[in-house]
């Protein structure tokens, strides 16, 4: 639906035709004309019905709901003061209902035109409501039934005709002062201060004080501010559909790659014989392996650039109508949330920096009859930025940068030392191939994943036929460096904590979904914005002490009440002060205390209850884990006797990650870091390993990032190490200071606080 509509303000009384595109005039979700338009924080609009619609079927468990256009997180709950309501698009609702010219009466005078005389009017009897010449007037107006009777000129009874048709079409947009507000009126001014339209006299009377403008000027000035943060929206938009464009290309090129590299293994498959095909299989999962990593982190980043850029288009078509069809009042009372999302979206990281592509080759070795397995070389990864000339890669022999082997003989499964003892020892051999490089403890496989490589290989190499086999000189394991370690420098921003925080006992410090720095101190708890900005301060109530701060900024508080029985509260992250959970548990000792956002209690401990016939209740050594429900009572308590092995000794501080279903546990006392289901299983472990290098000292701190990744901090090493979800070592960094607390930003940068007060952003998902 097109139509032509004509556009009157109460500031400027010229109309102009105006064509309105119907994709202003339609809601995306029912592709009809808007019913009672409402907006969502992210300015796209549709109609109440269907957005409720919307509502009810895609609200998950913690109250938020995606936009349907460009999948933006609304939660109605905390964006609207827990009513729920969403404000309604007055933009879209008076160009959706036509403006109705007010009907033009006949202005023949009542009495003249009863006996029979067609004079015209000249003044309006607004009790009467009728018109009357001026010999009638001052007659009408003899007589003592009508002399209250109230008059008004031609010209006053039009304007305030056209004053009513206006208001009643299209509703009030902006907070008036009193009944008197007349926006035709030369003295009516709008304050800025009190957000507020005032006549002439209230202007005098109360706000002559206050900044006070016309309305026409501080539209006027909106339109002005509001077009440079619209240009960098425009560059950004641009350089996203660039990026998008790249990211399409390297796609084909990394499933091409990946076609011809699996179909080159398929075809020297074909050379081999039946005893290695199990060595094939492995090289082909390898593959699919390395390859589907890649791709899955196109298609995040595929998808984030998507919501992105519609949450840019989004709020340039909200703020282009609105300038090109609102009001001045319409703008004045906009000009807030629009100036508010563009400012947050200019702020936000873009995501366009370039995604490095992992090149990968099979190398293939010089074959021959002796080192049959070798036809097939080894998977080899090279990283390339998106946008570069990512063209053939020449193959080139394996060296020993590529790949190491390690070998075995006899029952017992011991490595030999020497490949002397490979010719003359005539029983099977096992042949173990280490894909990438390792560098110390530094680089640990996943148990279950190398177990299999390694059974995988063992298999193919079981048949008769293979025995005997002659293997390359043995590399030595020093020879090789990692290439995901690096030193922590050149941070991207540095922030420091306002002197009257670093002069109390800092507690401990997090950082919530938002980028608000949350800080816990002996006496206050203080809420700064990302910049360090203190935006609200929380003092403690008399008795209680914080305990524990988590990364996330859940603030821990405990009272004691008596031997092993406390008052413990935790507050949400959001700074408001607001309690998750509070009730009192009875725990030996107290290690570290958090809440998942149900409100379901964390407590680690190095001890706990155990009931015996004998003598009751006694305490048990050894590490534990305690959830308690909203109730207080104890729901399942996770110790040692869980895994069937020591892998809780001193548990320290714990993280939740609420999407993925995981608690991850820091554990100084066996060196690990403990990852949990939902269930209480064991999803992995990382760290020190009987009979190897030590990996850690601590680890003390622990976090994770909006991507489930684990940050692992070892403040004793220096050392900070960046997990995946599923316990694999992606990255480590080291630094020569020691943090007080290491965490990650919604805005993806690695936080590390100093004792000193100095907060330090780092890249370091590139």
């Amino acid at each position: 639906m097109v139509w032509t509509k004509k556009r009157c303000t109460s500031m400027d009384m010229e109309q102009s035709e105006l064509v309105i595109p119907r994709q202003l005039l339609c809601c995306k979700l029912c592709d009809e004309e808007f019913t009672k338009p409402c907006y969502l924080p992210c300015l796209h609009t549709f109609c109440q019905k269907c957005i409720d619609e919307h509502r009810i079927n895609s609200t998950d468990d913690d109250g938020y709901f995606p936009c349907p256009t460009c999948m933006t997180e609304v939660g109605l709950e905390e964006e609207h003061g827990g009513q729920g309501n969403l404000p309604e698009n007055i933009l879209a609702r008076r160009l959706s209902v036509p403006t109705i010219d007010p009907i033009k009466r006949e202005t023949l005078c009542f009495y003249c035109k009863n006996a029979g005389n067609f004079v015209e009017g000249k003044t309006h009897c607004v009790n009467c409501d009728e018109f009357l010449c001026t010999s009638c007037t001052n007659s009408h107006t003899a007589q003592e039934e009508f002399a209250d009777h109230q008059l008004q000129s031609e010209e006053d009874y039009n304007a305030s005709l056209e004053k009513s048709s206006s208001t009643t079409t299209q509703g009030q947009v902006l907070t008036v002062c009193c009944e008197a507000y007349d926006p035709l009126d030369i003295g009516a001014m709008f304050c800025v201060e009190c957000d507020i339209s005032v006549c002439a006299d209230c202007h005098v009377n109360k706000h002559a004080e206050h900044r006070c403008a016309e309305l026409m000027t501080i539209a006027q000035h909106f339109e002005t501010k509001i077009k440079e943060p619209l240009k960098e929206l425009d560059n950004d938009s641009e350089e996203i559909s660039e990026f998008l464009v790249n990211l399409d290309s390297t796609e084909q090129t990394i499933l091409e790659q990946k076609d011809s590299l699996k179909q080159n293994v398929r075809d020297r498959t074909k050379q081999l014989c039946s005893l290695i095909k199990d060595y094939q299989k492995l090289l082909l999962d390898d593959i699919e392996r390395r390859f589907d990593d890649q791709l899955e982190e196109i298609k995040t980043r595929r998808l984030d650039l998507e919501m992105h850029l519609e949450a840019i288009r989004g709020v340039k078509d909200f703020t282009n109508n609105l300038i090109t069809y609102g009001s001045y009042e319409e703008k004045v009372h906009l000009r807030k949330k629009v100036g508010y999302r563009i400012r947050e979206l200019c702020e936000e990281s873009l995501g366009t920096d370039p995604i490095q592509i992992h090149s990968v080759r099979l190398m293939e070795p010089n074959v021959t009859v002796d080192t049959i397995c070798d036809m097939f070389g080894t998977i080899s990864t090279e990283e390339q930025s998106v946008g570069t000339n990512a063209g053939d890669t020449k193959e080139n022999p394996p060296t020993s940068q590529h790949f190491q082997r390690y070998h075995s003989f006899g029952d017992s499964g011991h490595g030999s030392d020497s490949m002397e003892n490979a010719e003359n020892v005539e029983t099977e051999p096992e042949l173990v191939e280490i894909f990438g490089k390792t560098h110390g403890d530094l680089h640990r496989q996943d148990s279950k994943q190398s177990g299999s490589d390694s059974d995988m290989l063992s298999s193919s190499n079981s048949s008769d036929k293979i025995k005997n086999v002659k293997f390359r000189e043995q590399v030595e394991q020093n020879e090789f460096q990692n290439e995901n370690v690096f030193n922590l420098e050149n941070p991207k921003r540095e922030v420091v904590l306002p002197a009257p925080i670093q002069k109390e006992c800092i507690k401990g410090i997090g950082i919530n979904e938002k980028g608000d720095i949350i800080v816990g101190t002996t006496t206050t708890i203080h809420v700064l914005e990302k910049r360090g900005i203190v935006r609200g301060q929380i003092p403690l109530e008399n008795g209680w002490n914080i305990h524990s701060v988590a990364s996330d900024g859940k603030v821990s508080m405990t009272v004691p009440r008596g031997d092993n029985r406390f008052k413990v509260r935790v507050l949400r992250n959001d700074g408001t002060g607001h309690i998750l959970s509070d009730f009192n548990v009875e725990s030996f000792g107290l290690n570290f205390v958090t809440a998942d956002k149900s409100g379901t209690l964390i407590i680690t401990s190095n001890r706990y209850a155990q009931i015996h016939k004998s003598h009751g209740k006694a305490a048990k050594s050894g590490g534990n884990i305690a959830f308690y429900g909203s109730d207080g009572y104890l729901l399942r308590r996770i110790t040692n006797e869980d895994f069937h092995a020591n892998l809780l000794e001193k548990p320290q501080m714990v993280v939740v990650d609420e999407k993925r279903s995981r608690t991850y546990v820091a554990d100084p006392g066996s060196h690990k870091v403990i990852a949990l289901n939902a269930d209480g299983g064991l999803a992995f472990e990382y760290g020190n390993i009987e009979g190897q290098e030590e990996i850690y000292q601590g680890p003390d701190l622990i976090s994770i990032d909006k991507y489930g990744n684990v940050i692992i901090t070892d403040k004793r090493e220096g050392r900070i190490d960046i997990l995946g979800h599923k316990g694999n070592l992606k990255k480590s960094f080291y630094t020569d200071d020691i943090p007080r607390f290491v965490g990650a930003t919604p805005d993806k940068l690695l936080v590390t606080a100093m004792p000193d007060g100095n907060m330090k952003f780092y890249e370091y998902l590139s």
